[in-house]
């Protein structure tokens, strides 16, 4: 029975500079294991994002209804956290679902985001 052929082997073999054909063809079949799980990945969405749509889709309505809401008051209407609210908004800003502004805290110093629907 021929040795198992293994990762260890080959990074051993390619270290040292003497690879063959074998490790040719040993290197062309880990590369289609690779693309064969990346492309059964692809598409699927990550448990997180699955968990985030709906909170996602909560933000967006109320944003449509409540122009220049900031992430604070999105957060108490909805129930979550203003660091939750404010990461989701954040990835909505880059899909462009929303769009976001400085504006003057209303007691203190600083600015804070607000949101409003495109």
């Amino acid at each position: 029975m021929a040795e198992k052929y293994t990762m260890r082997k080959f990074l051993e073999t390619v270290a040292t500079g003497s690879a063959g054909a074998e490790e040719v063809e040993f290197a062309k079949g880990e590369i289609a294991k690779l693309d064969a799980r990346n492309e059964a990945r692809k598409g699927k969405p990550s448990k997180t994002a699955q968990v985030n749509a709906p909170i996602k889709d909560a933000i967006k309505a109320f944003v449509a209804d409540n122009p220049g809401t900031t992430a604070e008051a999105i957060g108490v209407a909805i129930g979550q956290t203003t660091a939750k609210v404010s990461s989701l908004a954040t990835q909505l800003v880059n899909e462009g679902v929303i769009t976001s502004a400085d504006v003057k805290k209303v007691n203190g110093k600083g600015k804070v985001k607000s949101y409003t629907a495109v």
